[in-house]
């Protein structure tokens, strides 16, 4: 068997990764002066402004579940998407926000990029059998950061990959770093055929402690 063969077949039983938060960056535009946080603040409970502390604003909103950090420059960070649309929407949410704040100005949306996007999934690993991230660090640690006394996962960072994918012994997988959906699930299927082979059994391990 060719080893493209090979390498298809064992991605077929590739756990399935999810979209779990995606951050984005928006620009507001306005044709008044820059925008004043501190009225923000004063006509909207679900917001929070510490200037001392960050030169942002927090705005929390419901739909979609996201939040927002909106800078005076009309710069805004969106973080809670699940998709692109989701974050736009997330965008000109704020938008119709100002306007109702500012009724005597215009405000619109004049880019949303996705910077980041992280997902999830979870190795089904039976009992008595676990991820051996000790094993991985050992193996590949060129490619990997793992301190256990600081952070109880491994950090797998490989060549020419789209993600980073944070492993941890009970299965749980953290896959960050993409910028687009296909990255997050083509990147996590192409990782998988290395990662499963860590899978071991408590007993095995054990023994060549």
């Amino acid at each position: 068997m060719c080893a493209c063969l090979q390498e298809e077949k064992n991605t077929e039983n590739t756990p399935e990764a999810y979209i779990h938060n995606i951050v984005s960056t928006s620009l507001i535009k306005t044709d008044g002066p820059v925008i004043d946080m501190v009225e923000i603040t004063k006509r909207c409970p679900f917001t929070f402004y510490d200037k001392k502390k960050f030169a942002a604003i927090t705005i929390r909103m419901g739909s979609p579940d996201c939040t927002a950090l909106l800078f005076t420059s009309g710069k805004l960070v969106i973080t809670g998407g699940t998709s692109w649309y989701e974050c736009l929407l997330a965008a000109k949410y704020v938008c119709r926000l100002l306007k109702k704040i500012f009724p005597t100005r215009n405000f619109w949306v004049t880019s949303c990029d996705i910077q980041n996007i992280v997902g999830k999934s979870a190795i089904p690993i039976q009992e008595g059998f676990f991820l051996d991230i000790k094993k991985m660090y050992e193996d590949m640690n060129e490619m990997c950061t793992y301190q256990r006394t600081m952070f109880p996962g491994l950090i797998y960072r490989p060549e020419k990959s789209p993600v980073v994918i944070l492993c941890f012994t009970s299965g749980r997988i953290v896959i960050t770093g993409g910028k687009t959906p296909e990255d997050v699930h083509m990147g996590w299927k192409r990782l998988w055929p290395t990662v499963q082979k860590y899978i071991v059994s408590k007993t095995a391990a054990n023994a060549f402690s």
